[in-house]
């Protein structure tokens, strides 16, 4: 008997575009079994949601699909709509990547759970409740009755994604579809969200489909792997054998492109892959990967072709380690030679003192809560942390975004603590800022030139245009993108584009200190590499310090010289990236550390899970603000006395009531 829930033959989904008519997956097929999980990965544009949505037939009206898609044995390309009802939600169930457009904004939360299991069970209205109810509780939800009394917006994001996840489940589906459902979340809700997957699967004896771009995640909770670029699987098979032996150029390349503990800036750089995946014509053949392959020979295109490698191990290509041709991924894996640089703890740049930001005046929110900091010159210094523990308004109080509440900003020996308006002009020219969205910080009706010259003109007096353009010129190679950028808009430029062109208009003038909100949590993890690459080898030529603030610790890890970890507007401990991280001594970095997806198959760890929310930014921190979620709380003192400062050496410190152990 095939036990096969679903299968996938010869897939293809073309698009009619006033352009032509062009590929978004060709010629896929792939198996998925009862119990099953498989995760599909690949950079974006590679086809991975055209896949799910052609699974749900949710394709727009102008998608051409041929091939078959069965689930158990039947032909869902030949279904319906009407007839699709019965498998859509019931089914088979997708959870999409973005919540808030999940959710309907107007409705208690409840009340949008209660409708699935009245419109596709016929429950009533008091047994769809119960149901609701029951799956929240599945999700290790808290106070599931309360939360089902909520809207969207009075829940966080982690939350949201676990009640989509939640509604998925109310139909007890045989098969779940999750596309990156976890990418805009923090490592510590994503830990829980992604046990919570695991746990589900076997619990309600599920299948899985999960798409994303991170083999961190993929290896926690999928068997299979599957690569897809540009709409074709480029390589199949179980996830420890596609990491050992990746066999597609494609496969060994994204790998790379992950950072992850141990690699770190002064030993190595990240692998980039050059170029971006393009759409492809209808009628074109071979190897969609041969325009950006370091390994690509004259029988690249006569040999293409899936083949099998080892057991239920398939690549369309077997050249990932050819040797025929000199192995550049090595090559430029060598960083660029860092100058000595002397981190004199007097020698500061920017000097932070009790630094607070208090938003609202009838219902206050306390975002910063006294932090005490430095960074110093050549520098860069990582800050970590959930969302809402205060790291990007720390960063946005420092460019002069935000006026701070109380506290001195301390740059080059003057105080700055005043709104940026107020700035004198060689402050603004000194301080810049990356935003995380790239395409939100650039005014879509400028071209490169005037986005990059404004900021010469108005900060560096550069009024001539012709000298102006030739920095430009000199500006965008550093970021290494050519002169035909000059006269684009960013509506004609990719997200890494578009992020290289925020780095221009930062470095464009020169300054001291350059604060990156988040600038690569948005990208892809090739995209990100060659990113993270650019900020690393700028910084060596023009000895600027950066404020690099994320919630992913392994680019903190990458990155940074020092580290500061912050919680609840807080600092949880501080100091030199090695000092941090190997071992963390507060226990909320450990949990940080802990719930890191690894890259490695084989390196998989348990996550200490954090129970609780952060706690509540309207109510004034009272005792240790960690100590509601904390795994090592030591008693009453936690709760009632704010921690002292432990100090471990000159520039190591953290806070918390539990002293390091001998």
């Amino acid at each position: 008997m095939n036990d096969n829930i679903l299968e996938i033959e010869n897939l293809h989904v073309r698009f009619k575009t006033f352009d032509g008519l062009f590929s978004a997956v060709n010629n896929v097929s792939l198996t998925l079994g009862t119990n099953e999980s498989i995760g599909i990965i690949g950079e974006s544009g590679c086809g991975k949601s055209t896949l799910s949505f052609s699974v749900m037939r949710y394709l727009a009206s102008n998608a051409e699909v041929d091939g078959a898609i069965r689930y158990k044995g039947e032909n869902l390309l030949e279904k319906t709509e009407k007839q699709m009802e019965k498998y859509r939600g019931d089914r088979i169930a997708m959870v999409f990547q973005n919540p808030y457009s999940s959710l309907n904004p107007a409705l208690t939360i409840g009340f949008q759970l209660d409708e699935v299991g009245m419109h596709h069970q016929g429950l009533s209205k008091k047994k769809a409740r119960e149901a609701t109810i029951e799956a929240l509780q599945l999700m290790n939800l808290g106070d599931p009755k309360g939360i089902a009394r909520r809207y969207p917006h009075q829940v966080s994001g982690g939350i949201q994604q676990r009640i989509c996840i939640a509604m998925s489940l109310l139909c007890r589906p045989d098969l779940l579809i999750l596309d990156e459902p976890t990418t805009a979340l923090d490592v510590t809700t994503e830990a829980v969200i992604l046990d919570s997957i695991k746990e589900l699967k076997d619990k309600l004896n599920m299948s899985l489909m999960y798409i994303s771009h991170d083999m961190g995640v993929i290896n926690k909770v999928a068997e299979q792997v599957v690569v897809m670029y540009s709409g074709e699987i480029v390589e199949r098979g179980p996830k420890n054998e596609i990491f050992d032996n990746p066999t597609h150029p494609y496969t060994r390349a994204l790998i790379n492109c992950m950072p992850r503990g141990g690699v770190v800036k002064e030993k190595t750089k990240l692998n980039t892959i050059p170029g971006y995946v393009s759409r492809r014509g209808a009628n074109e053949g071979g190897c969609p990967f041969v325009d950006r392959c370091d390994k690509r020979n004259d029988t690249c295109e006569s040999k293409y072709g899936m083949r099998k490698i080892g057991d239920r191990h398939f690549a369309a290509c077997d050249r990932a380690y050819a040797t025929d041709i000199p192995d550049k991924m090595k090559e430029k894996l060598v960083p660029k030679p860092r100058p000595e640089v002397d981190y004199d703890p007097n020698s500061e740049l920017l000097k932070i003192e009790n630094l607070h930001k208090v938003y609202g005046t009838r219902r206050k929110v306390y975002a910063v809560n006294g932090v005490d900091f430095a960074v110093h010159p050549r520098s860069v210094i990582g800050i970590v942390g959930e969302s809402g523990c205060g790291k990007s308004t720390t960063g946005h109080m420092v460019s002069g975004l935000y006026k701070p509440t109380k506290g001195r900003i301390l740059f080059e020996d003057t105080d700055i603590s005043i709104a940026w308006n107020k700035r004198n002009k060689e402050t603004l020219k000194n301080i810049q800022l990356i935003f995380q969205n790239p395409g939100r910080s650039l005014n879509p009706s400028h071209t490169v030139e005037q986005i990059i010259g404004r900021t010469m003109k108005k900060l560096a007096n550069m009024n001539d245009p012709a000298e102006r353009r030739e920095k430009i010129k000199q500006i965008l190679s550093k970021v290494d993108l050519g002169e035909e950028y000059l006269e684009k808009k960013p509506r004609e430029l990719s997200g890494g584009e578009q992020q290289r062109i925020a780095i221009a208009r930062a470095l464009s003038i020169s300054p001291n200190l350059i604060v990156c909100d988040e600038p690569t949590s948005a990208l892809d993890v090739s995209v990100q590499a060659s990113v993270l690459n650019l900020l690393n080898d700028l910084q060596v030529e023009t000895h600027a310090a950066y404020m690099f603030i994320s919630h992913d610790l392994n680019v903190i890890n990458y990155l940074s010289d020092y580290i500061m970890v912050m919680y609840a507007g807080k600092i949880a401990e501080y100091g030199m990236r090695d000092e941090v991280m190997n071992p963390p001594f507060h226990p909320y970095t450990e949990a940080l550390l802990s719930a890191m997806p690894e890259v490695d198959p084989t390196k998989q760890k348990d996550p200490i899970e954090l129970l609780g929310q952060l706690p509540d930014p309207a109510k004034k921190p009272k005792g240790c603000p960690f100590a509601g979620r904390c795994h090592k709380q030591v008693g009453e003192i936690c709760v009632k006395e704010y921690p002292p400062m432990v100090r471990l050496s000159d520039t190591h410190y953290y806070y918390c009531h539990i002293k390091p152990t001998a």
